[in-house]
Protein backbone atom coordinates (compact mmCIF):
# COMPACT_ATOMS: atom_id res chain seq x y z
CA UNK A 1 0.00 0.00 0.00
CA UNK A 2 1.46 3.36 -1.07
CA UNK A 3 0.55 6.21 1.27
CA UNK A 4 1.39 9.92 1.17
CA UNK A 5 0.92 11.97 4.34
CA UNK A 6 0.70 15.74 3.88
CA UNK A 7 1.07 18.27 6.72
CA UNK A 8 1.49 22.01 6.13
CA UNK A 9 4.37 22.28 8.62
CA UNK A 10 6.67 19.33 9.27
CA UNK A 11 8.60 20.99 12.10
CA UNK A 12 7.79 21.95 15.68
CA UNK A 13 5.78 24.98 14.57
CA UNK A 14 3.11 22.48 13.53
CA UNK A 15 2.31 21.94 17.22
CA UNK A 16 0.86 18.54 18.05
CA UNK A 17 0.97 17.46 14.39
CA UNK A 18 4.77 17.37 14.58
CA UNK A 19 4.55 14.29 16.80
CA UNK A 20 1.14 12.89 15.83
CA UNK A 21 1.72 12.75 12.07
CA UNK A 22 5.33 11.57 12.38
CA UNK A 23 4.36 8.90 14.91
CA UNK A 24 1.52 7.64 12.71
CA UNK A 25 3.64 7.61 9.55
CA UNK A 26 6.52 5.78 11.23
CA UNK A 27 4.13 3.31 12.84
CA UNK A 28 2.64 2.49 9.44
CA UNK A 29 6.07 2.09 7.86
CA UNK A 30 6.96 -0.33 10.63
CA UNK A 31 3.96 -2.42 9.59
CA UNK A 32 5.10 -2.60 5.97
CA UNK A 33 3.30 0.31 4.29
CA UNK A 34 5.20 2.36 1.69
CA UNK A 35 5.17 5.85 3.20
CA UNK A 36 6.12 9.25 1.78
CA UNK A 37 5.72 12.44 3.81
CA UNK A 38 5.15 15.79 2.12
CA UNK A 39 4.97 19.25 3.66
CA UNK A 40 6.52 22.58 4.49
CA UNK A 41 9.76 23.20 6.32
CA UNK A 42 11.15 26.25 8.09
CA UNK A 43 14.48 27.50 9.35
CA UNK A 44 15.96 25.02 11.80
CA UNK A 45 14.23 21.97 10.31
CA UNK A 46 17.54 20.12 10.18
CA UNK A 47 17.37 19.90 13.98
CA UNK A 48 13.73 18.73 13.83
CA UNK A 49 13.99 16.17 11.04
CA UNK A 50 14.85 13.29 13.39
CA UNK A 51 11.23 12.64 14.45
CA UNK A 52 10.52 11.42 10.91
CA UNK A 53 13.21 8.75 11.13
CA UNK A 54 14.27 7.35 7.76
CA UNK A 55 10.93 8.01 6.06
CA UNK A 56 11.02 9.38 2.52
CA UNK A 57 10.31 13.09 2.89
CA UNK A 58 9.54 15.78 0.28
CA UNK A 59 9.67 19.24 1.79
CA UNK A 60 9.44 22.78 0.51
CA UNK A 61 10.57 25.93 2.29
CA UNK A 62 7.65 27.91 3.67
CA UNK A 63 9.69 31.08 3.98
CA UNK A 64 7.50 33.89 5.23
CA UNK A 65 4.28 32.46 3.86
CA UNK A 66 2.51 30.12 6.26
CA UNK A 67 -0.23 28.98 3.87
CA UNK A 68 1.88 26.23 2.42
CA UNK A 69 1.12 26.32 -1.30
CA UNK A 70 3.80 25.22 -3.75
CA UNK A 71 3.29 24.15 -7.38
CA UNK A 72 6.22 21.77 -6.92
CA UNK A 73 4.43 20.01 -4.06
CA UNK A 74 1.22 19.74 -6.07
CA UNK A 75 3.25 18.23 -8.89
CA UNK A 76 5.04 15.83 -6.54
CA UNK A 77 1.78 14.50 -5.11
CA UNK A 78 0.40 14.10 -8.64
CA UNK A 79 3.49 12.17 -9.76
CA UNK A 80 3.46 9.90 -6.72
CA UNK A 81 -0.21 9.01 -7.31
CA UNK A 82 -0.47 7.06 -4.03
CA UNK A 83 -3.22 4.61 -3.15
CA UNK A 84 -4.04 6.87 -0.17
CA UNK A 85 -3.39 10.58 0.21
CA UNK A 86 -3.84 11.48 3.89
CA UNK A 87 -4.28 15.22 4.47
CA UNK A 88 -3.62 16.43 8.03
CA UNK A 89 -5.24 19.75 8.88
CA UNK A 90 -7.39 22.12 6.82
CA UNK A 91 -7.78 25.89 6.25
CA UNK A 92 -4.47 25.93 4.35
CA UNK A 93 -2.96 24.75 1.08
CA UNK A 94 -3.54 21.20 2.32
CA UNK A 95 -7.14 21.47 1.13
CA UNK A 96 -6.00 22.55 -2.35
CA UNK A 97 -3.80 19.47 -2.62
CA UNK A 98 -6.67 17.29 -1.46
CA UNK A 99 -9.17 18.80 -3.84
CA UNK A 100 -6.96 18.40 -6.90
CA UNK A 101 -5.48 14.99 -6.11
CA UNK A 102 -5.65 12.32 -8.79
CA UNK A 103 -8.99 10.59 -9.16
CA UNK A 104 -7.09 7.30 -8.88
CA UNK A 105 -6.09 8.19 -5.33
CA UNK A 106 -8.38 7.71 -2.36
CA UNK A 107 -8.45 10.66 0.00
CA UNK A 108 -8.43 10.63 3.82
CA UNK A 109 -8.69 13.93 5.68
CA UNK A 110 -7.88 14.50 9.35
CA UNK A 111 -9.29 17.90 10.42
CA UNK A 112 -7.09 17.74 13.56
CA UNK A 113 -9.48 19.84 15.65
CA UNK A 114 -9.96 22.46 12.94
CA UNK A 115 -13.74 21.92 12.66
CA UNK A 116 -14.25 22.58 16.36
CA UNK A 117 -16.84 25.37 16.96
CA UNK A 118 -14.21 27.53 18.69
CA UNK A 119 -12.04 27.39 15.56
CA UNK A 120 -14.93 27.95 13.14
CA UNK A 121 -15.85 31.16 14.97
CA UNK A 122 -12.43 32.66 14.18
CA UNK A 123 -12.44 34.61 10.88
CA UNK A 124 -15.78 33.03 9.85
CA UNK A 125 -16.11 34.95 6.55
CA UNK A 126 -12.65 33.85 5.41
CA UNK A 127 -13.42 30.25 6.37
CA UNK A 128 -16.80 30.38 4.59
CA UNK A 129 -15.15 31.38 1.32
CA UNK A 130 -12.25 28.98 1.68
CA UNK A 131 -14.61 26.11 2.50
CA UNK A 132 -16.70 26.78 -0.60
CA UNK A 133 -13.62 26.73 -2.83
CA UNK A 134 -11.59 23.95 -1.24
CA UNK A 135 -12.72 22.17 1.96
CA UNK A 136 -16.20 21.15 0.86
CA UNK A 137 -15.19 19.95 -2.64
CA UNK A 138 -12.28 18.04 -1.07
CA UNK A 139 -14.43 16.45 1.63
CA UNK A 140 -17.07 15.47 -0.93
CA UNK A 141 -14.62 12.86 -2.24
CA UNK A 142 -12.95 11.96 1.07
CA UNK A 143 -13.23 9.73 4.08
CA UNK A 144 -12.72 11.71 7.27
CA UNK A 145 -10.61 10.66 10.23
CA UNK A 146 -11.81 12.04 13.57
CA UNK A 147 -9.70 11.92 16.70
CA UNK A 148 -12.66 11.60 19.07
CA UNK A 149 -16.43 11.17 19.18
CA UNK A 150 -16.69 14.93 19.64
CA UNK A 151 -14.71 15.61 16.48
CA UNK A 152 -16.82 13.09 14.55
CA UNK A 153 -19.91 15.07 15.60
CA UNK A 154 -18.22 18.30 14.50
CA UNK A 155 -17.50 16.81 11.06
CA UNK A 156 -21.12 15.73 10.62
CA UNK A 157 -22.37 19.14 11.74
CA UNK A 158 -20.11 20.87 9.23
CA UNK A 159 -21.09 18.58 6.34
CA UNK A 160 -23.95 16.13 7.07
CA UNK A 161 -23.38 14.21 3.82
CA UNK A 162 -20.16 12.85 5.38
CA UNK A 163 -22.02 10.91 8.07
CA UNK A 164 -21.25 7.49 6.58
CA UNK A 165 -17.62 8.33 5.80
CA UNK A 166 -16.37 9.39 9.23
CA UNK A 167 -14.27 7.03 11.34
CA UNK A 168 -12.55 7.57 14.69
CA UNK A 169 -8.97 6.69 15.65
CA UNK A 170 -7.22 8.60 18.46
CA UNK A 171 -3.74 10.06 18.41
CA UNK A 172 -0.95 7.76 19.50
CA UNK A 173 2.17 8.05 21.64
CA UNK A 174 5.46 6.30 22.15
CA UNK A 175 5.99 4.27 25.31
CA UNK A 176 7.61 6.31 28.09
CA UNK A 177 10.61 5.10 30.09
CA UNK A 178 9.63 2.91 33.03
CA UNK A 179 11.49 4.97 35.59
CA UNK A 180 9.77 6.38 38.68
CA UNK A 181 11.73 9.52 39.64
CA UNK A 182 10.90 11.89 42.45
CA UNK A 183 8.04 14.11 41.36
CA UNK A 184 7.01 17.59 42.38
CA UNK A 185 4.87 20.44 41.14
CA UNK A 186 2.73 20.86 38.06
CA UNK A 187 3.56 21.32 34.39
CA UNK A 188 1.97 22.99 31.39
CA UNK A 189 3.73 21.76 28.27
CA UNK A 190 2.88 22.45 24.68
CA UNK A 191 2.36 25.08 22.03
CA UNK A 192 1.65 28.51 23.48
CA UNK A 193 -1.68 29.64 22.02
CA UNK A 194 -4.58 31.71 23.28
CA UNK A 195 -6.95 28.72 23.06
CA UNK A 196 -4.91 27.02 25.79
CA UNK A 197 -5.45 30.02 28.11
CA UNK A 198 -1.86 30.15 29.32
CA UNK A 199 -1.98 33.78 30.48
CA UNK A 200 -5.14 33.12 32.47
CA UNK A 201 -3.54 29.99 33.95
CA UNK A 202 -0.48 31.94 35.12
CA UNK A 203 -2.58 34.53 36.94
CA UNK A 204 -4.94 31.97 38.49
CA UNK A 205 -2.10 29.76 39.70
CA UNK A 206 -0.23 32.67 41.25
CA UNK A 207 -3.43 33.62 43.11
CA UNK A 208 -4.47 30.16 44.32
CA UNK A 209 -1.38 27.93 44.08
CA UNK A 210 -0.03 28.54 47.61
CA UNK A 211 2.65 25.87 48.12
CA UNK A 212 2.20 24.29 44.66
CA UNK A 213 4.61 25.42 41.92
CA UNK A 214 3.81 25.48 38.19
CA UNK A 215 6.26 25.33 35.29
CA UNK A 216 5.19 26.67 31.90
CA UNK A 217 7.17 24.88 29.19
CA UNK A 218 6.18 25.87 25.71
CA UNK A 219 6.80 27.68 22.46
CA UNK A 220 4.66 29.58 20.01
CA UNK A 221 4.29 32.78 18.02
CA UNK A 222 6.96 35.22 19.13
CA UNK A 223 4.57 37.90 20.38
CA UNK A 224 2.46 35.50 22.44
CA UNK A 225 5.52 33.71 23.81
CA UNK A 226 6.89 37.10 24.89
CA UNK A 227 3.62 37.84 26.69
CA UNK A 228 3.83 34.53 28.55
CA UNK A 229 7.46 35.13 29.56
CA UNK A 230 6.65 38.65 30.74
CA UNK A 231 3.60 37.47 32.71
CA UNK A 232 5.73 34.93 34.58
CA UNK A 233 8.34 37.47 35.64
CA UNK A 234 8.19 38.23 39.34
CA UNK A 235 5.76 35.40 40.05
CA UNK A 236 6.41 33.31 43.17
CA UNK A 237 4.55 30.16 42.12
CA UNK A 238 4.97 30.12 38.33
CA UNK A 239 8.09 30.01 36.18
CA UNK A 240 8.60 30.01 32.42
CA UNK A 241 11.04 27.41 31.07
CA UNK A 242 10.62 28.12 27.36
CA UNK A 243 10.42 25.33 24.83
CA UNK A 244 11.60 21.89 25.93
CA UNK A 245 12.07 19.03 23.49
CA UNK A 246 13.24 15.44 23.22
CA UNK A 247 15.04 14.30 26.40
CA UNK A 248 14.31 17.56 28.23
CA UNK A 249 10.60 17.14 27.51
CA UNK A 250 10.62 13.53 28.68
CA UNK A 251 12.37 14.61 31.88
CA UNK A 252 9.86 17.41 32.50
CA UNK A 253 6.90 15.03 32.13
CA UNK A 254 8.54 12.31 34.24
CA UNK A 255 9.24 14.64 37.17
CA UNK A 256 5.91 16.51 37.29
CA UNK A 257 3.26 15.28 39.72
CA UNK A 258 0.53 17.01 37.71
CA UNK A 259 0.03 18.02 34.09
CA UNK A 260 -2.44 20.82 33.34
CA UNK A 261 -4.12 21.83 30.08
CA UNK A 262 -6.97 24.39 30.52
CA UNK A 263 -7.81 24.39 26.81
CA UNK A 264 -10.87 25.79 25.06
CA UNK A 265 -10.39 23.69 21.92
CA UNK A 266 -8.43 20.55 21.04
CA UNK A 267 -8.49 17.70 18.58
CA UNK A 268 -6.91 15.19 20.94
CA UNK A 269 -3.95 16.74 22.78
CA UNK A 270 -0.67 14.91 22.29
CA UNK A 271 0.87 16.46 25.40
CA UNK A 272 -1.93 15.08 27.59
CA UNK A 273 -1.39 11.58 26.19
CA UNK A 274 2.36 11.87 26.71
CA UNK A 275 1.74 13.00 30.29
CA UNK A 276 -0.37 9.87 30.83
CA UNK A 277 2.44 7.64 29.59
CA UNK A 278 4.87 9.39 31.93
CA UNK A 279 2.57 8.86 34.91
CA UNK A 280 1.84 12.55 35.44
CA UNK A 281 -1.70 13.13 36.76
CA UNK A 282 -3.67 15.20 34.22
CA UNK A 283 -5.86 18.22 35.02
CA UNK A 284 -8.00 18.77 31.94
CA UNK A 285 -11.04 20.60 30.60
CA UNK A 286 -13.77 18.78 28.72
CA UNK A 287 -12.44 20.41 25.53
CA UNK A 288 -9.47 18.00 25.71
CA UNK A 289 -11.93 15.22 24.74
CA UNK A 290 -10.64 12.50 27.02
CA UNK A 291 -13.85 11.72 28.96
CA UNK A 292 -12.67 8.22 29.84
CA UNK A 293 -10.01 9.76 32.08
CA UNK A 294 -12.70 11.44 34.16
CA UNK A 295 -14.91 8.34 34.14
CA UNK A 296 -12.04 6.15 35.38
CA UNK A 297 -10.97 8.62 38.07
CA UNK A 298 -7.57 9.27 36.51
CA UNK A 299 -7.82 12.91 35.51
CA UNK A 300 -8.97 15.91 37.56
CA UNK A 301 -11.66 17.91 35.77
CA UNK A 302 -11.54 21.70 35.68
CA UNK A 303 -13.96 24.17 34.14
CA UNK A 304 -12.67 26.08 31.13
CA UNK A 305 -13.80 29.38 32.66
CA UNK A 306 -11.66 28.74 35.79
CA UNK A 307 -14.76 29.09 37.99
CA UNK A 308 -13.73 26.06 40.08
CA UNK A 309 -9.97 26.62 39.93
CA UNK A 310 -9.41 27.46 43.60
CA UNK A 311 -11.19 24.23 44.52
CA UNK A 312 -9.18 22.21 42.01
CA UNK A 313 -5.90 23.42 43.49
CA UNK A 314 -7.11 22.76 47.00
CA UNK A 315 -7.92 19.21 45.91
CA UNK A 316 -4.39 18.79 44.56
CA UNK A 317 -2.83 20.05 47.78
CA UNK A 318 -4.97 17.67 49.84
CA UNK A 319 -4.15 14.63 47.70
CA UNK A 320 -2.36 11.94 49.71
CA UNK A 321 0.74 10.15 48.53
CA UNK A 322 -1.18 6.91 48.09
CA UNK A 323 -3.81 8.60 45.93
CA UNK A 324 -1.12 10.20 43.78
CA UNK A 325 0.56 6.82 43.33
CA UNK A 326 -2.74 5.18 42.41
CA UNK A 327 -3.65 7.84 39.85
CA UNK A 328 -0.15 7.81 38.38
CA UNK A 329 -0.24 4.04 37.93
CA UNK A 330 -3.70 4.21 36.35
CA UNK A 331 -2.47 6.95 34.01
CA UNK A 332 0.35 4.72 32.74
CA UNK A 333 -2.09 1.85 32.31
CA UNK A 334 -4.54 4.05 30.36
CA UNK A 335 -1.73 5.21 28.06
CA UNK A 336 -1.20 1.68 26.75
CA UNK A 337 -4.34 2.00 24.61
CA UNK A 338 -2.69 4.85 22.70
CA UNK A 339 0.67 3.29 21.77
CA UNK A 340 1.61 3.83 18.12
CA UNK A 341 1.78 0.24 16.85
CA UNK A 342 -1.87 -0.37 17.70
CA UNK A 343 -3.00 3.03 16.43
CA UNK A 344 -1.12 2.60 13.14
CA UNK A 345 -2.63 -0.87 12.67
CA UNK A 346 -6.14 0.54 13.15
CA UNK A 347 -5.51 3.28 10.60
CA UNK A 348 -4.14 0.84 8.02
CA UNK A 349 -7.23 -1.34 8.51
CA UNK A 350 -9.40 1.68 7.69
CA UNK A 351 -7.28 2.39 4.61
CA UNK A 352 -7.78 -1.18 3.41
CA UNK A 353 -11.53 -0.94 3.86
CA UNK A 354 -11.57 2.37 1.96
CA UNK A 355 -9.59 0.88 -0.95
CA UNK A 356 -11.88 -2.13 -1.10
CA UNK A 357 -15.07 -0.05 -1.06
CA UNK A 358 -16.65 2.18 -3.71
CA UNK A 359 -15.22 5.64 -4.34
CA UNK A 360 -17.27 8.47 -2.80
Amino acid sequence: MRVVHYSTRLGRSGGGLYHSVSGLARGMAGLGAEITVVGGTEKGFADERHVWGDLSLIGHSLGRQRYGFSPDILGAITRLEPDILHIHGIWSASSIYGRFASKNTRLVVSPRGMLDPWILQRKPLVKHGHAALFERPMLARAHVHALSAHEADCVRAFMPTLSDRVFTVPNGIHAAPGRSPARKGALFLGRLHEKKQVLKLIDAWETHGKSLKLTIAGWGAADYEAQVAARCQGKQRVRFAGGVHDEAKAEALATAEFFILPSLSEGLPMAALEALAAGSIPILTEACHLPELFANDISIRMEADFSDFAGVLERLRAMTGSEKARRSAKAREAAEAFLWPGIARRMLDHYSAILEGPAP
